[in-house]
């Protein structure tokens, strides 16, 4: 089944576009003619976006929802339906990252997560998939990531959410294709984006110092660009595609490796987590 083949005068939300992939992917998606409608939890960021939107010559929208609070949802959900009626193209974009010890995670903090993450998309699914289901026609890519089909060492709730987040992606598209509804799951490696900024980074070194600079200076080096890998999830909607696994080199071996043998994979990963992160402890 082809996806969306011509973007023009489509109602596009892309939730968490105020930076990084859901910037891009409103831009993109403007860009191609769709009218969008933009959440942030920073107002600056949502305004600047959405003059980048309108200078597009496309209608644009911003609104402030903390997408862990399903009461801020639902009211962003009752005033998107009262001004633009439906919604063609759904992209639950809005998470954060974090990376800890077990040890050292509290139990807020995998509340932060699985809230902004998991229940964030839950909650966009719920109040807006119904309606695509009235009208048959609809196209949702939800933003997973790698670590939605690799697991890390010191990202178990990132992992868990994202994981979650691949399976709701995978039984959703089953579901509700007698519905002419895709669905899409988009899963990036490292990109050079504000969530470890933006995220909490529980390490520290030896002396007791957090590495989120550290970590920082290795996503802004080495990621890839958020603009290529919006091209990727403009792709899997234009394609139809189940899951768009995105380029670049940090992701590709490791998730084949783990395909061929999960065994050495799991191998890998404790040498890795044990001599690598955790060297000068």
């Amino acid at each position: 089944m082809l996806g969306i083949q011509n973007f023009k005068n489509r109602i596009a939300i892309v939730t968490g576009a105020g930076s990084g992939i859901g910037r891009e992917l409103a831009l993109q998606l403007a860009a191609k003619g769709s009218d969008v409608v933009i959440t942030d939890i920073v107002r600056e960021r949502i305004d600047h976006v959405i003059a980048e939107l309108k200078r597009k010559g496309v209608r644009a929208e911003g609104y402030l929802v903390d997408h862990s609070k399903f009461e801020e949802v639902e009211k962003f959900s009752s005033d998107f339906f009262s001004k633009w009626g439906h919604v063609d193209i759904l992209c639950c974009n809005a998470g954060i990252g974090a990376g800890s010890n077990l040890k050292e995670l509290q139990l807020k903090d995998w509340e932060w997560v699985m809230g902004i993450n998991l229940w964030g998309a839950i909650y966009m699914v719920h109040l807006f998939v119904p309606s695509m289901i009235d009208r048959k026609s609809g196209s949702v890519l939800i933003t997973a990531s790698a670590a939605g089909l690799i697991g890390i060492p010191g990202m178990a709730p990132y992992c868990t959410s994202k994981f979650a987040m691949v399976g709701l992606a995978e039984s959703l598209r089953g579901e509700l294709y007698k519905h002419n509804i895709k669905v899409s799951a988009l899963c990036p490696g490292i990109i050079n984006t504000n969530i470890i900024r933006d995220g909490k980074i529980l390490f520290a070194d030896k002396s007791g110092q957090t590495v989120q600079s550290m970590v920082e200076k290795f996503y802004s080096t080495f990621g890839v660009s958020p603009a290529i890998v919006a091209r990727q999830g403009i792709s899997a909607l234009r394609r139809d595609t189940g899951i768009k696994v995105s380029p670049g080199f940090q992701m590709w071996p490791v998730y084949f490796l783990k395909r061929l043998s999960p065994t050495v994979y799991q191998a890998l990963c404790r040498l890795l987590y044990k001599y690598v992160m955790f060297r000068d402890r």
